[in-house]
């Protein structure tokens, strides 16, 4: 009968050639672990949600997301997240605007500040494609903001309607990192949640407009 026994020397000889067996079934563990609690985690759906992306300058979106949510929560109750996320798109960075590109191909995002090179690009020929009209929310007054600020292109009638919200008076951006010179927000047309999206960007004005 062979000699099974389990002694010091054999136990060296196992852990020798066969460790890396071990330390990989313990990688492999926690990688499902990790899968596991992506897969099945608590997602807000898309109209208890607002995704915001700053691409003018090297924002702080993190500070722009800690100072608008309380205020948000507070106007919109129903609310379960707000993040914002900085893509600057004023630099020569390649990765950023493949960044910004990836998303808008996947219908992400619901309110952009971008450089107005930018939104004119996006635009093109047919703006009610890729952003929301704003004008509604104009002229109810769940938007306030004075026309010399409005961004306006022709609908699919022709008629002119406010797409963007130019942001050179909300000087208060400054205090984020942005220049609000050349840059417009918008909202996108694909935005799930596009009334509360209006919301939190009459906050924003309220907050960083000038003299405020």
């Amino acid at each position: 009968m062979a000699d099974q026994r389990v002694t010091k020397a054999r136990m060296q000889n196992h852990w020798a050639y066969n460790w890396w067996k071990y330390l990989l079934m313990v990688v492999l563990v926690v990688m499902a672990v990790d899968v596991g609690f992506s897969v099945t985690a608590y997602r807000p759906p898309e109209d208890k949600k607002v995704e915001v992306y700053l691409c003018v300058g090297m924002a702080d979106a993190e500070r722009f997301e800690a100072d608008l949510w309380p205020a948000f929560k507070e106007a919109a109750p129903d609310q379960e997240q707000l993040t914002a996320l900085n893509i600057n798109l004023t630099g020569n960075d390649a990765y950023a605007r493949m960044q910004f590109s990836t998303y808008i191909a996947a219908q992400q995002g619901d309110l952009c500040l971008l450089p107005l090179s930018e939104v004119q690009r996006l635009a093109g020929g047919e703006a009610w494609d890729v952003f929301a009209d704003l004008t509604p929310y104009v002229e109810s007054g769940a938007l306030a903001v004075e026309q010399s600020h409005w961004v306006t292109y022709s609908n699919e009638e022709g008629e002119e309607r406010i797409y963007g919200i130019a942001s050179d008076f909300m000087s208060g951006l400054e205090d984020y990192g942005i220049d609000p010179a050349g840059g417009a927000w918008v909202v996108t047309a694909f935005s799930g949640n596009e009334g509360n999206v209006v919301r939190l960007l009459n906050l924003v004005v309220d907050r960083c407009a000038d003299g405020q």
